[in-house]
Order: C-alpha cells, then structure tokens, then sequence
C-alpha cells in the first residue's frame, strides 16, 4: 500500500464469500477475480509448521477440534476444511503458507496476519523465513493484533513490511498513530466503523497508508474509499472492483 495511490483490492481470508476461508481453494479464486492482495491468517501446529487458519481452535472451519497449536501438521491435514462452507469443497484442507506462496507465485501480493495466540510459538520467526527463503520480501505485508508480533519481526527482517492492526476495543483508546509508530510499523489496518477522515489524514500526514476491514456493501466501499483510504479489505473482491472502477467513472466525468 501506498499513500495517494489506487485503492488496493484485498480479499479477505481469500474469496471468502465464494469458498471456505483461509484454503487454496479462496486464495485461488481471489487471484483470478484479480484482487491486488490476498490477505490470509496465521497459525503454528505443535511440530512448527506455519498453517492458514483464523480461529485459535480448529472447530468453525473445520471437523476438528481444539486449538491447532495442540495438534501436528499430519494430523490438521486429515481434517475437513472445506464441507461446513459448502459440499462442492468437501474435504479442502487447511493449507500451510508454504502452500499458499506457491499458489500466490508473484501474481498478487499477499498480507499475511499473524494470530496472537502464535507468537510464543515461534510463528514470527517461521514467518520471516519462508517468505526470505521465497524471495518474496517486496511482495508481502505482517500484519498483527499483537504489537509482540510487530516488534520482533523489525529485529528478525527488518526488510519485512509490517502494518499494525487497531481494534479501539482492544486498544483502550489509544491514539491508532501511537500504535503504529510504537512498533516500527508501516502503516495500519483498521475497522470500517472505526475509520474518519481525520484518521486517514493525520496518518496519511505522516506517511502512512491505511487499510479499512472488512467492507463487503457497496455502499461501505463507495464511503472509504471516498475518505481516500489506501486499501479495503472484502469478502467480496468481485464487487468491490466493479465500485472501484464505477469510481473512477464518477471521478472522471466530475472532471470533465
């Protein structure tokens, strides 16, 4: 993301609203719809393995249950990932990001949300490698409720773009500038009834970029990006992209 550029197109937890969430199967068809970004959440399993998933337990997405870090990769892959979402995805599996990076290859960056509950299990540390080893550096964003998170990948790649995520409930309050500069982050990620303009001028002021979650009405979209927010995340990238370009429609004829 950058400040004054085009309003990044990110899907979140892949195309969410058209496959199960988090699987190669939604990161797929994000790709194709042509998001900018995908955004997936992360975990660790118990033997140390990075796996895509969003809950600290497997039992929503999942026919597993209990907290995936109890549990090997060998054991999540046995799991269903795909049936509660529809049975046209019966037996996905929990993706690891390994796998996701293959599928990613370049064609859209990718913001990569690092859950709390995987910080103490080294997830920042298997993070950073995969995506060095990949090369893949300029083509990824951390992002994280937990500033422990932030921190320690600047100490690890500092090269890595990391972008912090405000939550007013969870923050008590705090000043979503203080949060960012706190860390060391790039840029901030926050709600979409929590975004104003006043946030994403004084942000933008000091050059940061922001991206507002999750916005899947039209009307919603049509209203950030109006406050120019930098990205919008969306369960439904199809339609945020028939907005954007409806915009520039609008913003052309003003023009004229």
């Amino acid at each position: 993301m950058t400040v004054g550029g085009p309003t990044r197109v990110i899907a979140h937890r892949g195309f969410s609203s058209r496959a199960p969430e988090n699987t190669r199967a939604a990161v797929a068809r994000s790709i194709e719809v042509g998001a900018d970004m995908v955004e997936v959440d992360v975990t660790m399993t118990a033997d140390g393995r990075v796996i895509c998933l969003h809950d600290e337990t497997l039992d929503r997405t999942t026919d597993g249950r209990g907290p995936a870090t109890s549990r090997t990769l060998d054991e999540i892959r046995r799991l269903d990932a795909g049936s509660w979402f529809s049975p046209e995805f019966a037996g996905e599996p929990v993706p690891t990001l390994d796998e996701v990076l293959d599928l990613v290859d370049g064609r859209a960056l990718l913001n990569i949300e690092i859950k709390p509950e995987a910080v103490p299990h080294g997830a920042v540390n298997a993070v950073a490698e995969l995506v060095r080893r990949r090369d893949l550096v300029d083509r990824v964003v951390v992002s994280s409720f937990a500033p422990e998170a932030l921190r320690r990948m600047k100490i690890v790649d500092p090269d890595i773009v990391t972008v912090s995520l405000f939550n007013a409930d969870l923050h008590k309050g705090r000043d979503p500038l203080e949060i960012i500069q706190e860390v060391g982050s790039r840029g901030l990620n926050l709600a979409r009834h929590e975004v104003t303009a006043e946030i994403i001028e004084r942000c933008h002021r000091h050059g940061f970029p922001v991206g507002v979650y999750t916005v899947n009405r039209k009307q919603g979209m049509r209203r950030v990006m109006r406050l120019k927010a930098d990205a919008v995340f969306t369960d439904h990238p199809d339609r945020l992209i028939e907005v954007q370009r409806s915009e520039a429609r609008r913003t052309a004829d003003e023009a004229r």
